[in-house]
Formats: structure tokens, C-alpha cells, sequence
């Protein structure tokens, strides 16, 4: 059974998430089974939290197309853990009472876990406000540049000022 796990992807050419969907739709009938899946959520948060870290530490640095290239591993990984987390969810009772101590270690890490969410949330939210200011102010520049600030041969300012063109905003980011 341990071929089916999210960590047994190393050298095999099976999708990480069809992985996590197969363990996500084995039956829960005995401790074996929980102790399974909430590894494979455990080795998922892990993967995740350093994957998390890796990304707010280049965006503190300003690096931000390293951190973009991040957001693949992080959606799969992410997908992994949602289909494993529903399953936990959807069989909460079956797995307190065949393993409380992983269902408990299982919350106190979704607690961590959280911690982490919300300081990568915070650094995102921040770099992509930088991100946007900093476009918004190079097009303020930009556009000032194009508009004439000296008269005409008739004593007066010419009517529309010439837009520049070329700015383009990527919102994926």
C-alpha cells in the first residue's frame, strides 16, 4: 500500500494528486488506514510549510519571479492536501475512535499549520501591494513624461497631451 502514498513520487510517473486522490478513496476500517492518511497529510504540511517559507523569504527579498515559480509545487501540494483533509473530515468520528492520538496530533499540527498560512497570506498580500504601487508609480512617471509642459506658437498649452502606451500589468501575481 505504501506505493499509493503522496511521498513515493520520486521516481515514478504517476501524478502526486492522482496519488492523493487513491489514498483518499481507500475505505477507513482500522487504525492501519488513519495512520496512512494522516501521514500522507503530515508529510503534505511539511512539504507545504517549507515551501510556504521558501516563497515569503524571497519575497522579503524582493525576488519576485523565484517566488511565482513557486506557485505550481504550492497548488499541488495544496490539492494533495485538501483531498486527503476531506476524507479526514468526512470520516472524523471513524478516526477518533480507531486513533485519537493521531486525530489529536493531527489538529494540534492544523493549528501550526494555520500559523503558517497566515504569515505566507500576509507576505503576498504585501509584496503584491508593493508590486502594484511600484507599477503605479513608474505609470504616473510615464505618463507625466508624455504631456507637453511648454506653450505653443499661439501662447497656449496644446489640448491633449499624447498618452504613452507600453505598461502592461500582469494580475497573476
Amino acid at each position: 500500500m505504501s506505493n499509493n502514498t503522496p511521498s513515493n513520487t520520486a521516481n515514478q510517473s504517476v501524478n502526486p494528486v492522482t496519488q492523493a486522490a487513491s489514498l483518499a478513496k481507500i475505505p477507513i476500517s482500522e487504525k492501519e488506514d488513519v495512520r496512512r492518511i494522516v501521514s500522507a497529510i503530515e508529510r503534505i504540511m511539511d512539504a507545504l510549510d517549507e515551501l510556504l517559507a521558501e516563497e515569503c523569504a524571497l519575497l522579503r527579498e524582493g525576488k519576485l519571479q523565484e517566488a511565482t515559480e513557486l506557485v505550481d509545487v504550492k497548488n499541488q501540494l495544496a490539492i494533495q492536501y485538501m483531498l486527503l483533509q476531506k476524507t479526514i473530515v468526512n470520516n472524523a468520528a471513524i478516526v477518533r475512535d480507531l486513533s485519537p492520538q493521531d486525530a489529536e496530533e493531527l489538529q494540534r499540527r492544523h493549528y501550526l499549520f494555520q500559523n503558517s498560512l497566515r504569515t505566507n497570506l500576509a507576505v503576498v498580500a504585501t509584496a503584491r501591494e508593493v508590486a502594484s504601487e511600484l507599477v503605479q508609480n513608474v505609470n504616473k512617471d510615464v505618463q507625466k513624461a508624455g504631456s507637453t509642459n511648454t506653450y505653443g506658437q499661439t501662447g497656449t498649452l496644446p489640448s491633449a497631451p499624447v498618452q504613452k502606451r507600453g505598461i502592461a500589468v500582469d494580475k497573476a501575481f
